[in-house]
Protein backbone atom coordinates (compact mmCIF):
# COMPACT_ATOMS: atom_id res chain seq x y z
CA UNK A 1 0.00 0.00 0.00
CA UNK A 2 1.52 3.36 -1.06
CA UNK A 3 0.77 6.28 1.26
CA UNK A 4 0.57 9.38 -0.89
CA UNK A 5 3.16 11.86 0.44
CA UNK A 6 1.16 14.84 -0.82
CA UNK A 7 -1.47 14.26 1.88
CA UNK A 8 0.99 14.89 4.69
CA UNK A 9 2.63 17.68 2.68
CA UNK A 10 -0.68 19.52 2.30
CA UNK A 11 -1.39 19.26 6.03
CA UNK A 12 2.06 20.64 6.84
CA UNK A 13 1.67 23.41 4.26
CA UNK A 14 -1.60 24.52 5.86
CA UNK A 15 0.10 24.52 9.25
CA UNK A 16 2.95 26.60 7.85
CA UNK A 17 0.52 29.19 6.46
CA UNK A 18 -1.28 29.40 9.80
CA UNK A 19 2.01 29.60 11.66
CA UNK A 20 3.31 32.45 9.47
CA UNK A 21 0.08 34.43 9.78
CA UNK A 22 0.04 34.23 13.54
CA UNK A 23 3.80 34.81 13.71
CA UNK A 24 3.40 38.15 11.94
CA UNK A 25 0.74 39.19 14.42
CA UNK A 26 2.84 37.99 17.35
CA UNK A 27 5.79 39.97 16.03
CA UNK A 28 3.67 43.08 15.62
CA UNK A 29 2.28 42.76 19.12
CA UNK A 30 5.77 42.30 20.48
CA UNK A 31 6.83 45.62 18.95
CA UNK A 32 3.80 47.32 20.42
CA UNK A 33 5.06 46.42 23.89
CA UNK A 34 7.68 49.18 23.50
CA UNK A 35 4.87 51.72 23.40
CA UNK A 36 3.30 50.40 26.59
CA UNK A 37 6.40 51.09 28.68
CA UNK A 38 6.37 54.40 30.59
CA UNK A 39 8.79 56.71 28.73
CA UNK A 40 9.35 58.80 31.88
CA UNK A 41 10.50 55.86 34.00
CA UNK A 42 13.38 54.67 31.80
CA UNK A 43 15.75 56.09 29.22
CA UNK A 44 15.20 55.57 25.49
CA UNK A 45 17.90 52.86 25.19
CA UNK A 46 16.41 51.02 28.18
CA UNK A 47 12.92 51.30 26.69
CA UNK A 48 14.08 49.89 23.37
CA UNK A 49 15.99 47.10 25.09
CA UNK A 50 13.01 46.09 27.24
CA UNK A 51 10.72 46.21 24.22
CA UNK A 52 13.08 43.99 22.23
CA UNK A 53 13.30 41.52 25.12
CA UNK A 54 9.52 41.30 25.40
CA UNK A 55 9.19 40.87 21.64
CA UNK A 56 11.82 38.12 21.65
CA UNK A 57 10.11 36.34 24.53
CA UNK A 58 6.71 36.49 22.81
CA UNK A 59 8.11 35.02 19.61
CA UNK A 60 10.23 32.41 21.38
CA UNK A 61 7.32 31.18 23.52
CA UNK A 62 5.02 31.05 20.51
CA UNK A 63 7.48 29.06 18.39
CA UNK A 64 8.16 26.66 21.26
CA UNK A 65 4.45 26.05 21.89
CA UNK A 66 3.49 25.54 18.26
CA UNK A 67 6.51 23.32 17.59
CA UNK A 68 5.60 21.19 20.58
CA UNK A 69 1.99 20.84 19.47
CA UNK A 70 3.04 19.84 15.93
CA UNK A 71 5.75 17.38 16.82
CA UNK A 72 3.66 14.56 18.30
CA UNK A 73 0.85 14.25 15.70
CA UNK A 74 3.26 14.69 12.78
CA UNK A 75 5.54 11.98 14.18
CA UNK A 76 2.60 9.62 14.71
CA UNK A 77 1.19 10.15 11.21
CA UNK A 78 4.62 9.72 9.65
CA UNK A 79 5.46 6.63 11.71
CA UNK A 80 2.26 4.72 11.04
CA UNK A 81 2.21 5.73 7.36
CA UNK A 82 5.75 4.40 6.91
CA UNK A 83 4.88 1.15 8.69
CA UNK A 84 1.85 0.63 6.47
CA UNK A 85 3.95 1.40 3.40
CA UNK A 86 6.79 -0.96 4.36
CA UNK A 87 4.92 -3.86 5.97
CA UNK A 88 1.41 -3.70 4.53
CA UNK A 89 1.30 -7.33 3.35
CA UNK A 90 2.60 -8.64 6.68
CA UNK A 91 0.08 -6.73 8.80
CA UNK A 92 -3.27 -8.25 9.73
CA UNK A 93 -6.46 -6.49 8.71
CA UNK A 94 -7.04 -5.53 12.35
CA UNK A 95 -3.61 -3.90 12.60
CA UNK A 96 -4.09 -2.02 9.33
CA UNK A 97 -7.39 -0.59 10.55
CA UNK A 98 -5.80 0.33 13.87
CA UNK A 99 -2.94 2.18 12.18
CA UNK A 100 -5.26 3.95 9.75
CA UNK A 101 -7.44 5.00 12.69
CA UNK A 102 -4.44 6.54 14.44
CA UNK A 103 -3.41 8.35 11.26
CA UNK A 104 -6.93 9.72 10.86
CA UNK A 105 -7.17 10.79 14.52
CA UNK A 106 -3.88 12.68 14.44
CA UNK A 107 -4.65 14.18 11.03
CA UNK A 108 -7.88 15.51 12.53
CA UNK A 109 -5.87 16.97 15.38
CA UNK A 110 -3.54 18.70 12.92
CA UNK A 111 -6.53 20.08 10.99
CA UNK A 112 -8.02 21.41 14.24
CA UNK A 113 -4.73 23.09 15.07
CA UNK A 114 -4.63 24.68 11.60
CA UNK A 115 -8.17 25.98 12.00
CA UNK A 116 -7.50 27.40 15.46
CA UNK A 117 -4.21 29.02 14.43
CA UNK A 118 -5.85 30.65 11.40
CA UNK A 119 -8.70 31.93 13.54
CA UNK A 120 -6.28 33.38 16.09
CA UNK A 121 -4.36 35.07 13.26
CA UNK A 122 -7.61 36.55 11.96
CA UNK A 123 -8.67 37.76 15.42
CA UNK A 124 -5.31 39.42 16.05
CA UNK A 125 -5.21 41.13 12.67
CA UNK A 126 -5.45 44.96 12.89
CA UNK A 127 -8.10 44.85 10.16
CA UNK A 128 -10.33 42.42 12.05
CA UNK A 129 -13.94 43.63 12.15
CA UNK A 130 -17.12 42.26 13.66
CA UNK A 131 -20.35 41.83 11.71
CA UNK A 132 -22.67 43.00 14.46
CA UNK A 133 -26.39 42.21 14.46
CA UNK A 134 -29.17 42.52 17.01
CA UNK A 135 -30.12 39.16 18.45
CA UNK A 136 -30.79 36.97 21.47
CA UNK A 137 -27.96 35.03 23.07
CA UNK A 138 -30.37 32.28 24.09
CA UNK A 139 -31.21 31.63 20.44
CA UNK A 140 -27.55 31.05 19.58
CA UNK A 141 -27.06 28.82 22.64
CA UNK A 142 -30.06 26.69 21.70
CA UNK A 143 -28.85 26.31 18.10
CA UNK A 144 -25.41 25.13 19.24
CA UNK A 145 -26.88 22.73 21.81
CA UNK A 146 -29.19 21.12 19.25
CA UNK A 147 -26.31 20.62 16.83
CA UNK A 148 -24.17 18.92 19.49
CA UNK A 149 -27.04 16.76 20.75
CA UNK A 150 -27.28 15.12 17.33
CA UNK A 151 -23.73 13.78 17.78
CA UNK A 152 -23.93 12.74 21.45
CA UNK A 153 -24.61 9.33 22.91
CA UNK A 154 -27.52 10.45 25.09
CA UNK A 155 -27.02 7.52 27.47
CA UNK A 156 -23.51 8.76 28.36
CA UNK A 157 -23.73 12.56 28.13
CA UNK A 158 -26.58 15.01 27.74
CA UNK A 159 -27.10 18.76 27.46
CA UNK A 160 -29.52 20.77 29.58
CA UNK A 161 -30.64 24.30 28.69
CA UNK A 162 -31.48 26.94 31.30
CA UNK A 163 -32.22 30.01 29.21
CA UNK A 164 -33.36 33.33 30.65
CA UNK A 165 -36.17 35.19 28.93
CA UNK A 166 -34.47 38.12 27.23
CA UNK A 167 -36.53 41.29 27.08
CA UNK A 168 -34.16 43.09 24.73
CA UNK A 169 -31.64 42.18 22.09
CA UNK A 170 -27.87 42.47 22.32
CA UNK A 171 -25.51 43.37 19.47
CA UNK A 172 -23.01 40.68 18.56
CA UNK A 173 -21.41 38.87 15.65
CA UNK A 174 -23.57 35.71 15.45
CA UNK A 175 -20.95 33.60 13.66
CA UNK A 176 -18.22 34.40 16.16
CA UNK A 177 -20.39 34.09 19.27
CA UNK A 178 -21.67 30.77 17.98
CA UNK A 179 -18.04 29.64 17.75
CA UNK A 180 -17.48 30.84 21.33
CA UNK A 181 -20.31 28.69 22.68
CA UNK A 182 -19.18 25.76 20.51
CA UNK A 183 -15.68 25.99 22.00
CA UNK A 184 -17.01 26.14 25.55
CA UNK A 185 -19.36 23.21 24.98
CA UNK A 186 -16.71 21.17 23.20
CA UNK A 187 -14.32 21.82 26.10
CA UNK A 188 -16.92 20.72 28.65
CA UNK A 189 -17.73 17.52 26.77
CA UNK A 190 -14.05 16.59 26.45
CA UNK A 191 -13.48 16.67 30.20
CA UNK A 192 -16.87 15.70 31.59
CA UNK A 193 -17.34 12.31 33.18
CA UNK A 194 -19.49 9.61 31.66
CA UNK A 195 -23.20 9.79 32.51
CA UNK A 196 -22.89 13.53 33.07
CA UNK A 197 -25.07 16.51 32.23
CA UNK A 198 -23.65 19.65 30.62
CA UNK A 199 -25.68 22.77 31.41
CA UNK A 200 -25.84 25.80 29.13
CA UNK A 201 -27.48 28.77 30.80
CA UNK A 202 -28.04 32.41 30.01
CA UNK A 203 -28.43 34.95 32.81
CA UNK A 204 -29.53 38.57 32.77
CA UNK A 205 -26.85 40.57 34.60
CA UNK A 206 -27.36 43.00 37.47
CA UNK A 207 -29.55 45.96 36.52
CA UNK A 208 -29.92 44.41 33.06
CA UNK A 209 -26.61 45.91 31.91
CA UNK A 210 -25.30 42.67 30.43
CA UNK A 211 -26.28 39.18 29.34
CA UNK A 212 -24.18 36.23 30.51
CA UNK A 213 -23.76 32.73 29.14
CA UNK A 214 -22.26 29.81 31.08
CA UNK A 215 -21.40 26.25 30.12
CA UNK A 216 -21.10 24.08 33.22
CA UNK A 217 -20.06 20.45 33.62
CA UNK A 218 -20.26 18.16 36.64
CA UNK A 219 -16.80 16.70 36.14
CA UNK A 220 -13.70 16.55 38.28
CA UNK A 221 -13.13 20.28 38.57
CA UNK A 222 -9.95 22.33 38.23
CA UNK A 223 -7.50 23.31 41.00
CA UNK A 224 -7.67 26.96 41.99
CA UNK A 225 -4.03 27.61 41.03
CA UNK A 226 -4.86 26.84 37.39
CA UNK A 227 -7.91 29.09 37.04
CA UNK A 228 -6.01 32.34 36.24
CA UNK A 229 -4.20 30.63 33.34
CA UNK A 230 -7.04 28.78 31.62
CA UNK A 231 -7.52 31.33 28.83
CA UNK A 232 -3.82 31.43 27.94
CA UNK A 233 -2.67 29.90 24.66
CA UNK A 234 -1.71 26.24 24.89
CA UNK A 235 -2.34 26.12 28.66
CA UNK A 236 -3.62 22.75 29.81
CA UNK A 237 -4.41 21.49 33.29
CA UNK A 238 -4.00 17.87 32.23
CA UNK A 239 -1.72 17.91 29.18
CA UNK A 240 -1.81 14.18 28.55
CA UNK A 241 -5.58 13.89 28.73
CA UNK A 242 -6.09 17.00 26.64
CA UNK A 243 -3.94 15.73 23.79
CA UNK A 244 -5.54 12.30 24.01
CA UNK A 245 -8.97 13.90 23.62
CA UNK A 246 -7.82 15.92 20.61
CA UNK A 247 -7.72 19.37 22.18
CA UNK A 248 -5.40 21.98 20.65
CA UNK A 249 -5.00 24.17 23.73
CA UNK A 250 -6.28 27.20 21.80
CA UNK A 251 -10.06 26.99 22.18
CA UNK A 252 -10.38 29.05 25.37
CA UNK A 253 -7.88 31.61 24.08
CA UNK A 254 -10.08 32.08 21.00
CA UNK A 255 -13.09 32.50 23.30
CA UNK A 256 -11.32 35.28 25.21
CA UNK A 257 -10.30 37.10 22.02
CA UNK A 258 -13.80 37.05 20.53
CA UNK A 259 -15.54 38.10 23.74
CA UNK A 260 -13.13 40.98 24.38
CA UNK A 261 -13.61 42.19 20.79
CA UNK A 262 -17.29 42.55 21.75
CA UNK A 263 -16.38 44.56 24.87
CA UNK A 264 -17.28 41.62 27.10
CA UNK A 265 -15.42 39.52 29.66
CA UNK A 266 -14.74 35.83 30.26
CA UNK A 267 -15.15 33.97 33.54
CA UNK A 268 -14.15 30.63 35.00
CA UNK A 269 -15.16 29.05 38.29
CA UNK A 270 -14.53 25.55 39.50
CA UNK A 271 -14.54 23.27 42.50
CA UNK A 272 -12.53 20.07 42.59
CA UNK A 273 -14.77 16.98 42.28
CA UNK A 274 -17.81 19.21 41.71
CA UNK A 275 -17.39 20.63 38.22
CA UNK A 276 -16.37 23.67 36.22
CA UNK A 277 -18.24 26.54 34.59
CA UNK A 278 -16.78 28.69 31.82
CA UNK A 279 -18.72 31.73 30.76
CA UNK A 280 -18.74 35.16 29.19
CA UNK A 281 -20.75 38.35 29.32
CA UNK A 282 -21.80 40.76 26.60
CA UNK A 283 -22.86 44.34 27.39
CA UNK A 284 -26.18 45.71 26.26
CA UNK A 285 -25.58 48.69 24.00
CA UNK A 286 -27.94 51.57 23.47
Amino acid sequence: MDIEPWILAMVLLCLLVAFCSLWRNRKSRGKECCQILDPDSVSEPETAKKGDNISDNVRRDFVANVSHELRTPVAIVKGFAETLDDDYDELSGKKRREFIGKIRKNSDRLCSLVEDLLQLAELESPSQALSLENGYLATVAKTVAERFEEQLDQEIQSIRLELAKEEKTVRFDPVKIERVIENLLDNALRYARDFSVITIRTIIGDEAQEIRCEVEDDGGGIPGKDLPHLFERFYRVDKGRSRESGGTGLGLSIVKHVVELHGGAVTARSEVDQGTAFGFSLPYRT
